[in-house]
């Protein structure tokens, strides 16, 4: 069996140049713990095939956890990113996804309501904030729940706040068309027609 000839740190956090005969590997510390890698210490092929094949999806773990604390992505966008943009296999994306969810790393119950909150307080109107949920692939039963969840004392300030910056914006045409005009703006910022309606639109 391969001999193990040395273990040494590198310069990276929770990484350590492995030597087995005259090969150099590097590992992550998790895998150096879990199979009990030490200098001195001789290791089956098929054991090393697998150290390896595990520390190869400890790197992808690596790059998921950077990529949803750095951009406060959601689980749904960090899968893609791991399956979509990193090339890896459905069932080893969805493991990573499992452990960042039990370290509480992804947390989407906590995420979505802080998204709501500033998609809420950007004047977003409810059709516009379900689209950027889902957007941000969060699950539908957290989307519904968000929507009916809305701190509507906030959204209708924002809702305001909206109105009363653009209202001023269509002055030069008729009153019927800088009116079509405004509610159309609000449209497009997803309020609907019952939201709009609680504005004195003249």
């Amino acid at each position: 069996m391969p001999l193990i000839t040395s273990v040494n740190k590198t310069d990276k956090p929770h990484k350590y140049n492995v030597v087995v005969g005259t090969i150099s590997y590097i590992f992550d510390e998790e895998i150096i713990i879990e199979y009990n890698i030490y200098s001195g210490k001789e290791i089956d092929d098929s054991v090393l095939d697998k150290a390896l094949s595990e520390n190869d999806v400890q790197d992808y773990y690596d790059k998921a956890l950077k990529y949803s604390l750095k951009y406060a992505k959601s689980a749904g966008e960090t899968l893609s990113y791991l399956t979509d943009n990193k090339g890896l296999d459905y069932a080893s994306s969805i493991k990573i996804i499992e452990k960042l969810k039990a370290r509480k790393i992804l947390n989407d119950e906590v995420l979505i309501k802080q998204v709501l909150y500033s998609l809420t307080a950007s004047s977003n109107g409810r059709l516009m904030i379900k689209e950027k949920l889902r957007n941000k692939k969060f699950e539908a039963s957290l989307i519904d729940d968000a929507i009916k969840n809305i701190d509507y004392e906030l959204y209708y300030e924002a809702l305001n706040k909206l109105y009363n910056k653009i209202k001023h914006k269509y002055d030069k045409n008729p009153d019927f068309v800088r009116i079509n005009k405004i509610r159309n703006y609000l449209y497009q910022h997803g309020y609907t027609q019952d939201d709009i309606s609680t504005l004195n639109i003249k």
